[in-house]
């Protein structure tokens, strides 16, 4: 689980820092640059490792998912492939907390 998360936030900063060099970002994004969202939300994905509830971590993935998609584009869905990967092993062990109790 450590190590999908470590996977998704680095794959978001680096695609989103890539994109950048390589000039496929430009500063034409209305609030600011669009390369920062991406990093952003590479960020936001590792507050998963803040020991909370498993819906709380699902609100937190969805989030980045969204933000980076909509800040980087089609530069983001290595990410948020992961991301998705990421929800579907939250949500199993949601399941399993579920049948403990």
């Amino acid at each position: 689980m450590k190590a999908l998360i470590f996977l998704s936030s680095l794959t978001a900063i680096g695609s989103s820092i890539l994109g950048r060099w390589l000039g496929m970002l430009d500063d034409s994004y209305a609030v600011g640059d669009a390369w920062f969202i991406g990093v952003l939300a590479g960020l936001i994905s590792l507050l998963i490792l803040i020991d909370s509830q498993t819906m709380t971590k699902n609100y937190i993935v969805s989030l980045s998912t969204i933000l980076g998609i909509l800040g980087v584009g089609f530069i983001y869905f290595p990410a948020a492939f992961i991301n998705i990967l990421l929800s579907i092993t939250l949500d199993k062990q949601k399941k399993e907390d579920l049948h403990v109790r």
